[in-house]
């Protein structure tokens, strides 16, 4: 073969070679894996409106007002600048946990509130907020399907602003009620409700954050750590109250309840953990324990030593009788070191109430072990 026929024959072969498809890559190659979303990867175009189409029914819309019968003298007779304070301090009951204006009407008529809740009995049991219905005298519930009943409160604990009432109605539907032990910040939620009296309304959102506690947010009696809030930026507005949070399993895993009026969409739900285990206890007439101490810490404020710098001691309290005053650094608790005052409120949540406590601390440079008696936090808190 001469030269010229070789040239031809290899160009020839690399043309043919440039013109046949790559051979696929053989079955051992490794391959990265697909990733797994979760529940995220069965969303589809409905889900969400699935989701809120499943929990609608065991949500009500809750009105409370407060009769003219309930009203303070001054505000029934309409005597000037009296009925003013009365209505604004009726109003504060009933709004002074979102941060915002309520809506005003007639100058002297009765003060109204609205909120919703959720079904946890098919006889007509339902769980709401406290500071929604622990003022008013006549609770009326609107269901999903549009009936309308008046409740009467079976129980209600104030520190974790949850109730619970009654309607006379059977055969309803029940919410269902997952664990908020799981959550992770950046799950997705749904929350449902009746913001601004607009009934049944759905916004989506993630959990921001967990473990948050009220205080300093000028909440109610929870501010003295009773509850460890759920943070949600799901749309939370004042009617959404007493509502539900639910995960994408229609699950409902926190209450909500207040929000930071001088933000947006920071919005606290109570874990639905511990808004069963109360509720249970309210519908079964049980008293609900809050142990105290009676001592308000100083977060910033570090002694010499690690330690809790006392800021104040409630007069009378567990804490002042057995000895404790402002400027102490707690250094152990019921034998526990503390370094901070969460730690201090979670060792004084986990104790009974009537049970002796030992508390090392520091004083003025001396070590000191004192006994402390816990008791049950009073009605007005702010106190640990």
């Amino acid at each position: 073969m001469t030269s010229k026929n070789i040239f031809l024959a290899i160009l020839i072969g690399a043309q043919l070679f440039l013109a046949c498809p790559a051979k696929a890559e053989p079955e051992s190659v490794t391959k990265s894996p697909a990733r797994s979303f979760g529940v995220l990867q069965f969303l589809g175009p409905n889900t969400l409106a699935d989701i809120a189409t499943s929990v609608a029914p065991s949500v009500v819309n809750i009105d409370v007002s407060v009769t003219a019968a309930k009203m303070e003298p001054q505000a029934k007779e309409g005597q000037g600048p009296a009925t003013g304070k009365a209505r604004a301090k009726a109003y504060d009951r009933f709004y002074k946990y979102f941060g915002v204006v309520p809506p005003q009407g007639e100058p002297n008529s009765p003060p109204r509130g609205t909120g919703s809740g959720v079904i946890l009995k098919p006889d007509g049991i339902i769980l709401t907020s406290n500071h929604l219905v622990q003022s008013g005298d006549r609770i009326r519930v609107t269901l999903h399907d549009g009936r309308i009943f008046y409740a009467t409160v079976l129980g209600h604990d104030s520190f974790s602003d949850l109730a619970v009432v009654k309607i006379q109605a059977t055969d309803l539907p029940v919410a269902k009620f997952g664990s908020s032990q799981n959550l992770r910040p950046g799950d997705w939620v749904l929350a449902v409700g009746s913001p601004l009296g607009l009934d049944h309304t759905v916004t989506l959102g993630i959990v921001s954050a967990l473990g948050r506690q009220a205080k300093g947010l000028d909440s109610f009696g929870a501010r003295s750590g009773a509850v460890r809030f759920i943070q949600t930026d799901a749309a939370i507005n004042p009617g959404n109250s007493g509502g539900p949070l639910v995960n994408l399993n229609g699950e409902v895993i926190g209450i909500n309840t207040f929000i930071r009026g001088d933000a947006q969409n920071i919005g606290f739900a109570i874990p639905a953990d511990v808004a069963s285990e109360v509720a249970t206890k309210l519908m079964r007439f049980q008293e609900i324990a809050h142990p105290f101490i009676g001592v308000v810490m100083d977060p910033d404020a570090k002694g010499s030593d690690s330690g809790v710098v006392i800021r104040s001691v409630s007069p009378k309290g567990p804490a002042a009788v057995g000895g404790l005053v402002a400027g102490d650094i707690i250094l152990e608790l019921n034998g526990k070191p503390v370094t901070s005052s969460e730690q201090v409120s979670d060792i004084v949540r986990t104790c009974a109430v009537g049970q002796s406590i030992p508390v090392k601390l520091k004083r003025s440079g001396e070590e000191k072990l004192l006994k402390v008696q816990v008791d049950q936090l009073p009605d007005d808190g702010g106190f640990e």
